[in-house]
């Protein structure tokens, strides 16, 4: 009888590699549809996943309509057209990006002069559940079938 490379207790034996199970990612691309849910209301909007941002962020008009809040806490963020770092207050909502549902902390900004209302940052693209493709999303599709905006 063959042993297999657990040993016969189920411990790996000396000099050996024990796989770990696979955990399946979503791959995601640069723009997603995301669903924002609050207390009154839910919006599907696109969104930008910005692996440079440390938080997500939801536009102020957004939060707004859909009834985010209490405010939590606030969060010092640091803007990359500024110096100085922006102090943004942070809410409750429920993101749905992918199927997947996350309850997180959101920090509230004007993003009323920006192409994209919502940012997901890092805070939930570090868990794990996602690879983000360039080539992949709403953005890709956009491109692909001439849909370029001219700036």
């Amino acid at each position: 009888m063959k042993e297999d490379i657990m040993g016969k207790r189920g411990r790996a034996p000396p000099g050996s590699m024990r796989m770990k199970k696979s955990r399946t990612k979503r791959v995601i691309g640069v723009v997603e549809t995301v669903t924002v849910k609050g207390k009154t209301g839910k919006v599907t909007v696109l969104a930008k996943i910005d692996t440079g941002a440390s938080r997500t962020t939801v536009d102020t008009g957004i939060a707004a309509r859909i009834g985010l809040g209490p405010i939590l806490d606030t969060v010092r963020i640091r803007v990359p057209t500024s110096r100085h770092a922006e102090t943004r207050p942070l809410v409750d909502a429920d993101l749905i990006i992918a199927g997947e549902e996350f309850d997180i902390a959101v920090a509230v900004a004007s993003r009323r002069a920006m192409k994209y209302h919502v940012i997901v940052g890092m805070d939930i693209l570090g868990l794990g559940k996602f690879l983000v493709n360039p080539a992949k999303g709403a953005r890709a599709k956009e491109i692909a079938n001439g849909v370029e905006e001219s700036r």
